[in-house]
């Protein structure tokens, strides 16, 4: 199989804003209510740490994972400078966590599985339910091969992406690890291509703002999805 080149460059996501940022941000901040201060998170695929940033004020502590030491370097230094004390940044392997079983009280994995095989996310993923603590609550975030623009003009699935899934795939996929499953969706794509491009135009952002939260009632069509469950 060929391999999927994911370079990281800069820290781009600090710098998104508007529309871009709120998109990106949405799932977790939307997933905040679950995390408590007592919480100690995993963030598998952390990347430059901007979602982790999100996640660490709400919990007791937070490790970001990722498989390039590049993107760590700048999560640090941006951590740093921003003060925020209880995250650290390790390369890892989603197929070969390092930690113990049952560690962690919520394990979050956001925009990752799409990047691997399917057949290496399958195992990564039982890393992920091996390292949450007994009803311990897993986050997950992927996009949406059937979301509403694709069903009109096809779906292409990205360059970095090997494999995208739908809502019913991922229910499948965790069923036999999880209870308590939600999968619900965020941002139904206009059906117009390369709309988005109009989000910063004053009468047209508040629709977009709009429907970014609408994908969550609709995730079948939305953009993106958001699975979250609690271990068995």
């Amino acid at each position: 199989m060929e391999e999927k080149v994911n370079e990281y460059i800069y820290p781009y996501h600090w710098a998104w804003e508007g529309f871009f940022k709120k998109v990106y941000e949405f799932p977790v901040k939307s997933s905040l209510n679950f995390f408590s201060k007592s919480d100690v998170v995993l963030d598998v695929g952390c990347g430059d740490g901007k979602l982790t940033s999100l996640v660490a004020p709400h919990v007791k502590s937070v490790i970001g994972v990722d498989n390039q030491e590049y993107p760590l370097k700048f999560a640090r230094l941006i951590f740093d400078k921003l003060n925020i004390k209880n995250a650290k940044f390790e390369v890892g392997d989603i197929t070969k966590l390092k930690y113990k079983n049952n560690s962690f009280d919520k394990v979050v994995c956001w925009d990752v599985i799409e990047h691997v095989p399917k057949d290496i996310a399958a195992k990564g993923i039982k890393e992920l339910i091996r390292v949450l603590k007994h009803d311990g609550r897993l986050f997950l975030t992927t996009p949406n091969r059937k979301e509403l623009r694709g069903r009109f003009f096809g779906h292409k699935i990205i360059d970095k992406h090997y494999y995208e899934y739908t809502r019913d795939e991922l229910i499948s996929m965790f069923s036999v690890y999880l209870v308590d499953i939600n999968v619900s969706g965020y941002y139904i794509p206009p059906i117009i291509p390369k709309s988005e491009h109009f989000s910063t135009i004053w009468p047209l952002r508040n629709i977009f703002y709009f429907l970014i939260k609408a994908g969550k009632n609709y995730p079948n069509i939305s953009n993106g999805l958001l699975l979250s469950g609690t271990k068995k």
